[in-house]
Order: C-alpha cells, then structure tokens, then sequence
C-alpha cells in the first residue's frame, strides 16, 4: 500500500465475494468487477436493491452449461460487452510479459494512467484467465481479478472468487503471465487477460447498452450461425430485404415462432421509467412496421404472434414483443449502420416525433447487440 499498488484494490475488495457453482469462477468474477464499476443491472437483485450476481448473467451463456464447463476467454469476453463494458482482451499468446506488466501497473498504480479511460477518471480493472496447474494449485482453467501490484518483488494480488479453495494471495507477475500461455482445449488457443471499464451514461461510446429487449443465450449459438450462414450464402452484396429475413425466420411459412429459438424477450422492468422506454421502444417498431408494404396486407394473428409456452414457464412475465416485431429487429441489425441509423430515425419524417432520442437510440442499441451476438456465434 504504501508503494502506491492498491488502486483497484478497495473497490474490488468491497464487491469480492465467494462463487456459487465450482465451475462459476468466470460469471462470480465479472460481478465483482461490474460491481466495482458500479453498473446498473436494470434489475432487482431483492427487495429494491439493483445488484449483479451470477443468475443475471443469463444472456450470452447458459448457466446450466456453465455449471458443468465454466466459460472459455472469449465468452467471457462477449459476457461483460453484453452489460455495456468497454472490453480490451488480450490474448497471451499474442502478448508479452512486458505488454501485461504495463496493463497491471496501470490498473494498480496510480502512476501508470496509461489508458485513456483511466486518464479520463474512469477505473479500469484487469482480469485474469490462467490455468492453475501452472502456478501449483488444484485444478486447471481459472478467472481472478488483479487487485493490486508490489512493484518490487515484482508480485500481483490476487482476489480468488473460490474462497472454500483459495483466499487473497500473491503471485509472481511472471509466473501468473507464464499460467497463461497453455492452450485451452476447448478453443485451441491460450488464455490471456482482460482490461473492464465503463463510462456509466456515456452515449458518445460505440458499444451497445444491455438490451431491454430480450435474453440471449450461448445455447442460441447454433441457430445464429445458420443465419450467419444464411446471409453468407446470399449471392447479392447488398444487405437482405425484410422479405428475405422473414421468410428465413418463418421457414418459409411453416414456422413463425422460429426465431423465438434465437432470442427471448425480457422480463417486464421493475423500474418504471425502463418499463415506459419499453413501451415507446415497441411503438417505435410497430410504427416503423406499418411501413413495410407486405405487411400492410398481413392479417392480425401474423402481427400479434407472440412468443408465448416457447419461452417456458414465465412467459406471461415476459415483454409481449411478438415475432414480427422481433424478425424486424434482426432485420435492422444485418443492415449497413449508416442505414440502419436512417430507417429508425425516418419515424421523425413520417411524423414519430413524438419519440425521444433515448427511444431511438435504443432501438438501435438493440439490434447492435443482436448483430453482435450473431458475429460472436461464430468464434469460440
């Protein structure tokens, strides 16, 4: 402390706390970090308090399978960019020990503001996945956030979220780099760490917010690679027609509720503000597909289809989008940003003014995180 290597060290240590599952250490220690970051779940914990805990982190990964495999660097990766964190990974393999200490020193040290955002006055924390047989513990692949760095023995702290195994201990910055470098069987590459930070209510940032929208799970994986490959598969450079996503999503008529297997609509806010934005978000797309000229001609049952027993057994808790208004989402989300940005804000040309930048913006938000989540499909 007195070397000046403890400035992560109090806002992670207030948020540290034991993970749940054995194989949890992955989703335990995104919520210390988010935590510490003091992001806004945009959902109870209990009672009125908002708080991250693990069961939150259902959208990019199914926790059922977490429990059993944990969750490999690049879906860890995808996790904390799904709650609205700005995320730099760094494989090792494509690091040194140099390039990491730098990225310690910075997050630990008060005088290595080497990070625009921490230069900014936006904290920066560092994580870590590594294998422990490297460093002589039990077990294998791990997560863990750095907390602070000696400068002269050369040693990091580490916050083990698998307190029944490990408490808060010291490791040599080297060796801890060196755990790294083993390949993961699971993807074929090294481990590496993460730089975590958020701006709070930043909008000038590229990085999509969590959406209010829907629930997206790793599980979903295999059906956004076949649209993938859909979209791949097209002949034409120009971005696909609303007709022919629907008609990908409907399976050609046979199946409406089909993309409900991609995504799942979200539970109804708590928060009274969030619940409203929900509401004017759903109008917006109503109204923008009221414009579509096929879906002029649509009777009202293929307009108010909704996802219903598919999403099991809270359906009725459920945002009631229906499957055109989601289908049009995924529509927005494989067009150019430039005209995807044009279509939703073309609602103030037809006289949507009504709706707020904010709604708009979300709207946009939304169909970013599902272009996101489909590219992420592809990588391991």
């Amino acid at each position: 402390m007195a070397r000046g290597g403890t400035k992560s060290f109090f806002r992670l240590i207030e948020q540290f706390s034991t993970q749940a599952e054995p194989a949890y250490c992955g989703p335990s220690t995104l919520c210390v970090v988010l935590n510490a970051l003091a992001v806004d779940p945009r959902r109870t914990w209990k009672g009125v308090w908002r708080w991250y805990e693990e069961e939150m982190l259902n959208s990019c990964i199914d926790l059922e399978m977490v429990k059993k495999k944990g969750v490999t660097f690049g879906t860890f990766a995808c996790l904390a960019r799904c709650q609205g964190v700005a995320v730099e990974a760094r494989w090792a393999e494509d690091s040194t020990v140099e390039e990491f200490r730098r990225a310690v020193r910075a997050c630990c040290t008060e005088e290595g503001n080497s990070s625009s955002d921490e230069a900014s006055g936006y904290p920066v924390f560092l994580v870590t996945s590594y294998s422990r047989r490297v460093i002589e513990q039990t077990g294998d692949g791990h997560y863990s956030p750095v907390a602070a760095f000696d400068e002269v023995s050369d040693k990091v702290l580490i916050l083990d979220t698998a307190r029944f195994k490990y408490g808060p201990h010291w490791v040599p910055l080297q060796l801890l780099f060196d755990a790294m470098i083993p390949i993961d069987k699971d993807t074929g590459r090294s481990r590496g760490y993460l730089l975590l930070s958020f701006k709070g209510d930043d909008t000038s940032s590229n990085l999509p917010l969590q959406s209010i929208l829907f629930r997206s799970k790793k599980s979903h994986d295999p059906v956004r690679q076949q649209f993938k490959k859909f979209l791949d598969s097209r002949q034409s450079n120009d971005p696909a027609a609303f007709e022919e996503v629907e008609s990908f999503w409907k399976k050609g008529g046979k199946e409406p509720k089909f993309i409900f297997d991609m995504i799942e609509p979200q539970l109804v806010p708590v928060n009274e503000r969030e619940a409203q934005i929900v509401e004017d978000v759903c109008r917006l797309i109503q109204l923008l597909i009221s414009d579509i000229p096929r879906l002029k001609a649509a009777d009202e049952d293929e307009l108010t289809e909704c996802c219903g027993p598919r999403c099991g057994a809270n359906a009725s808790r459920n945002i009631p989008i229906t499957a055109i208004e989601a289908i049009f989402i995924v529509y927005l989300a494989t067009l150019p940003p430039d005209q995807r940005k044009g279509l939703v804000y073309s609602g103030h040309r037809q006289g949507f003014g009504r709706f707020s930048d904010e709604v708009l913006d979300q709207l946009i938000r939304e169909s970013e995180l599902v272009q996101y989540a489909i590219e992420m499909s592809c990588t391991k």
